[in-house]
């Protein structure tokens, strides 16, 4: 007698073909995903990811990139130096590598002269930074506001006085007051410039390299999104798993159906 596996359930079968193929359907959407941040990830340099900001209000405000709280302007002829968020403004251009509240700006022979905590940044009238005097060149310590005295000297307020000097920077002269000084003051940012301010503030906060790689990773949804992708990493594996039990179940039916096609043509002969 011929013994004959048991063949699984047809319900089974059609319930497993089923689940395979809603499982397919939802991990083909984490797939293209993960290949396309993949992708663009391994390609970082020639896409200049790193270099390259998010300008989107509401993926800034998902990463708490927010508006900043205020923003002082000084005006120099056409220009207007500001202070955002504890960063430097030449126009709607970060002055690089330069941070700190600003305190003043104004033309000064052929120059424009910005106070910032702890120095005096000198710049061409094109805005190029050319210098930065700090406290070892003489500028007075804690310094509160800069002005034009009519000598044609440059004053400072500081918190132990008042100071001079010339175009020179050379010689720092302390007086008792200063009473006829023209002193830099702050200006109503104007709106336009106020709102391109804060586009480039929040631009220059979030690359979308770091985007990529949370979104590749799913952190961009916080720790949920880490599960999600472990839950996606889950699905992949279920996935395979029903394919090659699937593949190997059809393969095995093959086999048996060749067999017995064989044994029923090997019985038709005798």
């Amino acid at each position: 007698m011929t013994r004959h596996k048991k063949k699984p359930p047809v319900k089974l079968l059609r319930s497993l073909f089923i689940w395979h193929r809603y499982i397919g359907l939802t991990a083909a959407l984490f797939v293209v995903i993960l290949a396309l941040t993949g992708l663009a990830l391994n390609h970082t340099g020639e896409l200049k990811l790193d270099a390259r900001h998010v300008q989107n209000g509401a993926l800034l405000d998902w990463y708490g990139v927010h508006a900043p709280a205020s923003i002082t302007s000084y005006p120099v002829s056409e220009h207007v130096l500001s202070a955002v968020g504890g960063q430097i403004y030449w126009n709607t251009v970060r002055v690089p590598q330069v941070e700190g509240p600003l305190l003043g700006a104004l033309k000064f022979a052929d120059l424009v002269v910005a106070a910032v905590e702890g120095g005096l940044l000198l710049f061409t009238l094109d805005g190029e930074l050319i210098e930065r005097l700090e406290g070892s060149a003489g500028v007075p310590a804690g310094m509160q506001a800069i002005g034009l005295a009519a000598a044609g000297k440059l004053a400072i307020r500081a918190a132990h006085g008042f100071y001079q000097t010339d175009s020179d920077f050379l010689e720092w002269q302390e007086t008792d007051s200063l009473d006829d000084v023209t002193w830099s003051s702050a200006i109503e940012t104007p709106d336009a410039l106020h709102t391109a301010l804060v586009e480039a503030y929040r631009g220059s906060g979030l690359s979308l390299e770091r985007v990529l790689l949370d979104l590749h990773s799913g952190r961009i949804l916080g720790n949920w999104g880490v599960y999600l992708m472990d839950a996606a990493a889950i699905l992949f594996l279920l996935l395979a798993a029903t394919g090659i039990w699937l593949w190997a179940k059809r393969r095995a039916s093959a086999r048996e159906h060749l067999r017995r096609k064989r044994e029923h043509e090997r019985h038709a002969k005798t």
